[in-house]
Parts: C-alpha cells; sequence; structure tokens
C-alpha cells in the first residue's frame, strides 16, 4: 500500500512543476517587453528634454521680452522740419491773386508698432528682429504758417485762411513723407534711438542680465 501511494507522488510530482513552468514563461515573456517599452520610453523622453527644455526657455525669454516692451505703437523719433514753397493763389485774377512764399512747420513720428517684434533665444543670444521704421504720424501746422508776398499779385491781396494753405500746400506733405523714408541718415537714427531705449531696460531683468547679449536686427 505505502508503494502504491510513493508511486503515485512520484507521478504526481514531474506535471505540477510542468504546469508551474508553462505559467511562469508568459508572464516572464510579458514582463520583459513591459522593460523594453519602459526603456524605449526612457530612451525617447531623454533624446528629446532638451529641444523641450529649449522650447520652454525660448517662450519663457520671449515672454519677459514681452512684458517688459511697450505693447503698441512706439516713437523712437520725433522729426520736426521748416520748408519753404512758393504758390500762387487765384492766378490770373487781376484783382485779388497772390503770388506768395509759404514758410511751414510740420512735425513728423518715426517708429514701429511693439507688436511685430519677434524674440528668439541663440545660445547666449537674444535676437531682437525688429519691424521697419516708418511714419506713424505726420502733422503740418499749418495754423501757423507765414506767407510772404512776393511780386505779380493782384491789386487788392487778401489773406489767406488756414484750410486755404493746407489746400495749396497739400501736395507737399506727400513729398516730404517720401524724402524722409529715403533719408537712411533718419531711419538709422530712429533705430539707434529705439536700441538705446531698449537694451539698458531689457538688461535690468535678472534672468537676461549676465546670462544673454541683445542683439537688435533690422
Amino acid at each position: 500500500m505505502k508503494e502504491n501511494q510513493d508511486q503515485d507522488q512520484k507521478e504526481k510530482t514531474p506535471v505540477v512543476v510542468k504546469e508551474k513552468k508553462s505559467v511562469l514563461l508568459p508572464i516572464l515573456v510579458v514582463t520583459i517587453f513591459l522593460f523594453l517599452v519602459l526603456l524605449c520610453a526612457v530612451v525617447w523622453v531623454a533624446a528629446k528634454k532638451p529641444m523641450v527644455v529649449k522650447q520652454i526657455i525660448e517662450t519663457n525669454i520671449s515672454s519677459v521680452v514681452k512684458e517688459v516692451l511697450p505693447a503698441s505703437e512706439y516713437v523712437c523719433l520725433v522729426y520736426n522740419y521748416q520748408s519753404i514753397t512758393q504758390r500762387a493763389y487765384n492766378p490770373g485774377n487781376w484783382l485779388n491773386a497772390r503770388n506768395l512764399l509759404f514758410v511751414l512747420d510740420g512735425t513728423i513720428k518715426l517708429g514701429f508698432d511693439c507688436g511685430d517684434i519677434d524674440v528668439r533665444e541663440h545660445g547666449s543670444q537674444i535676437m531682437l528682429i525688429m519691424p521697419p521704421v516708418k511714419i506713424l504720424a505726420h502733422e503740418q501746422h499749418t495754423d501757423r504758417a507765414r506767407s510772404y508776398e512776393l511780386a505779380g499779385g493782384g491789386v487788392l491781396p487778401r489773406a489767406v485762411r488756414p484750410q486755404e494753405v493746407l489746400d495749396l500746400l497739400g501736395d507737399t506733405k506727400i513729398e516730404k513723407e517720401e524724402q524722409v523714408e529715403a533719408n537712411e541718415a533718419l531711419i538709422r537714427q530712429a533705430r539707434e534711438s529705439a536700441e538705446a531705449l531698449f537694451k539698458p531696460l531689457l538688461e535690468l531683468i535678472p534672468s537676461i542680465r549676465g546670462n544673454y547679449t541683445l542683439v537688435f536686427l533690422w
């Protein structure tokens, strides 16, 4: 009887071991697969991390710079001028025609929209890609215009009102704007004025001071 029990025990033992092996094998495969997936994920994140960090830095630097700079149009140069122009008033009218020499003062404001500034971080440099300088406002002070009588006028000349002065000198406004836009020295002065204000202002920011060099690109 005892011999039969021992024989039965011997016959059952290999079956249990076999069943354990058959269960452990899928678990081992799944574990290895999950480990490989995790390893690939770690490698991928490690490879992408510098790019992600760089994007965060660029975003933060851009935001910091934008917060400090003006949010709208910025006038970097006010150009006051005086023009001398000859005009005929009521030509051919022998009674009240006038041949006049006008001395007219005007003011042109040069600048740009700060919202168009593109800020980029490049190594240890912060690059500010600036918009072109343009005329933001132009005012001719016709109410302060001075006129001088020249030969060739009528018998009874009368005073010319400010609106009439504006009508007579309307084309000079466009001519003056074209002259200013073509004046490279004036445009350069406007750019230098903007840089002279923005640079020390941005260098006061703790995250920029000593860490970055500011570069203005026009």
